[in-house]
C-alpha cells in the first residue's frame, strides 16, 4: 500500500520547475498538475514558437491505510526529478539552474516548468515525454524513496499553418490566451485591410472543433 500511495504522490507532482524562468497560472489552487493527462499539452507547429507552461501543485502531505485503518498522514518531503526525455531537437526544458535537471520540489510548492522550442520541417509527428526520478516521503520519522515514471505527456508536433508566410504582408497572430483552454480563450489578431476572417480551432489532433467567420 505504501508503494502505491507514494507512486501516486510522484504522479501528481512530477513536472514543475522554479517560477525563475516561467510563471504558474494563478487560477489553479488545488493540488495536481495542469494541464493534467486529460488536456495534454497544446501542439506545436512548424516554423512557430512554441511555449508551453505546465503548473504543478505538490501536496503537503498524504494519507495511508498502512495496515488497519484509520489512515496515517505521510508527510511529503519532496520530489526529484532526474531524468526528463523524448523532446524533439530544438526543445527544451527551462529549469532554475539552466541544464540542471536535478530538480526537487519540497511538498507544499507552487512551481512551473516551460517548454520552449521551434519545430523544423520533417519534424512533424508525435512525441512521447518521460519524467522520472524518486519522490520522498517520511515514514514513522525515517526518509522514505519510491521511483516513479511518468509518461502521460506527449508533444504533437502539426505542420506549418501559412501564418508566418502570411506575417510578411501585415497579417499576424498572438499566442492565444488561456492555452490550453477548455471552454473560451482569446485569440488576437491584425490584418492588412478590413475585410472577412474565418478563425478555425483545431484540437491536438488537427481535428476542426469550432469555426467562426468575423469581419476584421
Amino acid at each position: 500500500m505504501k508503494k502505491t500511495l507514494l507512486s501516486l504522490i510522484a504522479f501528481a507532482a512530477v513536472s514543475i520547475a522554479f517560477a525563475q524562468n516561467c510563471t504558474p497560472d494563478p487560477q489553479y489552487t488545488a493540488p495536481g498538475v495542469y494541464p493534467d493527462s486529460a488536456t495534454g499539452l497544446a501542439p506545436a507547429y512548424v516554423g512557430l514558437p512554441y511555449d508551453e507552461t505546465i503548473t504543478t501543485i505538490t501536496p503537503v502531505d498524504t494519507c495511508i491505510v498502512l495496515i488497519f485503518p484509520p489512515c496515517t498522514v505521510i508527510p511529503i518531503d519532496s520530489v526529484v526529478i532526474d531524468n526528463f526525455s523524448g523532446l524533439p531537437a530544438g526543445f527544451n526544458v527551462v529549469s532554475l539552474n539552466e541544464n540542471n535537471l536535478n530538480f526537487v520540489f519540497p511538498g507544499g510548492s507552487t512551481s512551473c516548468m516551460r517548454i520552449t522550442g521551434t519545430a523544423t520541417t520533417g519534424q512533424e509527428g508525435t512525441y512521447p515525454l518521460t519524467v522520472s526520478g524518486l519522490s520522498w516521503a517520511t515514514v514513522f520519522g525515517a526518509p522514505t524513496s519510491q521511483p516513479f515514471n511518468v509518461d502521460y505527456y506527449s508533444l504533437v508536433i502539426m505542420p506549418a499553418t501559412g501564418v508566418e508566410e502570411l506575417s510578411k504582408t501585415g497579417f499576424s497572430v498572438k499566442q492565444n490566451s488561456p492555452n490550453p483552454f477548455s471552454s473560451n480563450s482569446t485569440i488576437e489578431y491584425a490584418v492588412p485591410a478590413a475585410g472577412k476572417v474565418t478563425v478555425d480551432v483545431r484540437n491536438i489532433l488537427g481535428e476542426l472543433i469550432y469555426t467562426e467567420n468575423t469581419a476584421a
